[in-house]
């Protein structure tokens, strides 16, 4: 009995066919419905850290960055989340490097797959998160 490899089982092939659903519709809904008129109310949880701290986490602000994204309003995203923008610009390249690896082999390289480049961006995380709560006037434009 031959042993398949696991990127060759036809469940995980399709497995991300299955993803795509749930991932459609929740992109759907963030585009119909914009977080900054809902409050909290629908399916947009305020944040927990916020509430508890009244501190900005990295995640402030990214569902009103995601529903301006959706619709091409970069400088509105970026004033509501800059780090959302980057993960956008990330997952962008990471479609790119699958999409490349599986249809020109010959010129793949994915930078995600590096240790100093996961590094990096925790460490930007982070950066973000402390900066962005400085009571400081270039800091203050980090908040959401």
């Amino acid at each position: 009995m031959a042993t398949r490899k696991w990127h060759q089982h036809k469940y995980i092939k399709y497995g991300y066919l299955l993803l795509a659903i749930p991932v459609f519709f929740l992109v759907r809904y963030y585009y119909f419905n914009d977080p900054e008129v809902a409050k909290g109310e629908g399916i947009f949880p305020r944040c927990f850290f916020h509430l508890a701290t009244g501190l900005h986490c990295p995640g402030c602000g990214s569902q009103r960055a995601t529903h301006d994204l959706l619709h091409l309003r970069i400088w509105d995203a970026l004033k509501h989340n800059v780090m959302i923008v980057i993960v956008a610009l990330v997952l962008i390249a990471k479609a790119y490097a699958v999409l490349s690896k599986k249809y020109f082999p010959k010129y793949y390289y994915n930078l995600g797959h590096t240790t100093w480049f996961t590094v990096a961006l925790v460490i930007i995380v982070f950066l973000y998160w402390i900066l962005r709560n400085v009571p400081i006037f270039p800091f203050t434009e980090l908040a959401p």
